[in-house]
């Protein structure tokens, strides 16, 4: 077959604040229980190492706590500050961008850390979280809160929604340690001087397996191929196009839009893909980050590929928006998802438990059976249950002298860890992104109220 290279114009990165907005904030939905690296709002101009200083250069241990051991910012002989940074969902609400509603995550969080010092803290030393909330509109309130946590309060770490290059706040110019939900990048971690970690399976490594799958299984044989991409298009072009060309996988069209940014626009390029891609008889579609509005604009042009979705939340929350049964098949690979996660024994007793017993009158629920406009606590106890047991296990092997020597040396040799909800994970050796037991699925057109949209499936 000849292969005709095509994709839409290239307006030197033009900017889509819209579209990775809403992008991001619905794949959070399920980003703490898929693997793949969810598309983010723009941050801030990414600083160079060279921009990163230490502490002593800054002269900032002359205004640390005298108690605090070897001037190890948020470590005292009794203490380990550590903060937690979530989006404020209310404010998204508010503005009626989306419905998403994960609970009150501080106190998600809160319970978590009073358990772990309920069991006698960390090798001695008791838990403090200092938690901040952050608008996702823009980038100015997530560097706010980096600046509270990193220069006020001065913890050793940061978990929760570190979105993207918003990362090197904390793991370049304040030298924090950084475990995020999601977006880890080989980049990312090669440019952090302080150790950094995600809870999530990285992009390029869900990416490479999810080909992989299924080239060995063959479902990419006869077909005529295309990626698309109308958020991720970077992720598109230096990820899943060159994995599915080292596959074998011959990519005979690159739908990747490039636009002004409108949504209007988007769909524009779009409706001109679609006839490209139907004139090369494309009948299959490998997408790269967001597609609510590919996918139904396929559907009314009647255009009908098996489509491979290398984001699991993408693959979801286009399910809730569009009619997928019209499509031959519709795979997508990753962890579990959250209705699963719910029934984990060791999400039960760890997580579900411990809050029902605290908030008998705000109990949770599987996530099918919350009523539209109240909390789904499943989400956001999972966000924190995880976090929590991440850094817990890495700062526990990193013995009592914590600092970030020891806590880089204890991540990169920690090895197996079992999250609750999602099961296995990993970091060390290289690997920092945690969570394993990925598998192919395919979407279920026979699926019950309470059953997940994508069963896995093993060949």
């Amino acid at each position: 077959m000849t292969t005709t290279h095509s994709s839409f114009p290239d307006d030197a990165r033009a900017r889509r604040p819209l579209l990775a907005l809403v992008t991001a904030l619905g794949l959070l939905a399920a980003a703490c229980t898929s693997s793949s690296d969810s598309p983010t709002a723009e941050s801030d101009p990414t600083p160079t190492a060279g921009d990163a200083a230490s502490a002593d250069d800054r002269g900032d241990t002359d205004d640390e706590d005298e108690s605090e051991p070897s001037g190890v910012r948020g470590v005292t002989d009794d203490t380990i500050t550590i903060g937690f940074v979530y989006l404020d969902l209310d404010d998204v609400r508010e503005r009626g961008i989306v419905s998403l509603n994960f609970g009150p995550q501080d106190e998600h969080m809160q319970l978590m850390v009073d358990r772990v010092n309920a069991a006698g803290g960390i090798n001695g030393r008791q838990l403090v979280v200092e938690s901040r909330a952050f608008s996702p509109v823009g980038a100015t309130e997530a560097r706010s809160a980096c600046l509270e946590l990193t220069e006020d309060i001065e913890v050793f770490a940061v978990l929760g929604a570190i979105r993207g290059d918003e990362v090197f706040c904390y793991t370049q110019q304040h030298e924090t340690v950084a475990i995020a939900n999601a977006d880890l990048t080989t980049d990312r971690v090669e440019r952090s001087d302080a150790p950094y970690a995600s809870l999530n399976a990285s992009r390029e490594r869900t990416i490479q397996e999810f080909i992989s799958v299924t080239v060995e299984q063959g479902r990419f044989d006869g077909s005529t191929v295309a990626v698309l991409s109308t958020d991720a298009v970077e992720v598109a072009s230096d990820i899943a196009i060159p994995s599915l060309e080292a596959e074998g996988v011959d990519v005979a069209f690159e739908a990747l839009v490039r636009g002004d940014g409108s949504l209007g626009g988007a769909a524009g390029e779009l409706a001109v893909g679609i006839d490209s891609m139907k004139a090369a008889g494309v009948d299959t579609v490998v997408v790269v980050g967001d597609a609510v509005i590919a996918i139904n604009l396929f559907i009314g042009a009647e255009f009908f590929p098996t489509l491979f979705f290398t984001d699991q939340g993408s693959a979801s929350l286009t399910a809730s928006r569009s009619d997928f049964s019209v499509f031959p098949e519709v795979y997508t690979f990753g962890g579990p998802p959250a209705v699963e996660s719910f029934t984990d024994p060791r999400f039960q007793d760890e997580c579900v438990a411990p809050w029902n017993e605290a908030n008998p009158d705000d109990p949770v629920v599987a996530p099918t059976l919350v009523p539209e406009g109240e909390p789904s606590h499943t989400t956001g106890l999972l966000i924190a249950c995880r976090g929590l047991e991440l850094f817990t296990a890495i700062a526990e092997a990193a013995g009592p002298e914590l600092n970030n020597a020891t806590f880089a040396a204890a991540l990169d040799g920690l090895g197996d860890v079992d999250f609750p909800g999602t099961g296995a994970a990993s970091v060390g050796d290289g690997k920092f992104d945690a969570q394993d037991g990925l598998s192919l699925k395919r979407y279920n057109t026979d699926a019950g109220e309470n059953d997940p949209l994508f069963e896995v499936i093993d060949s």
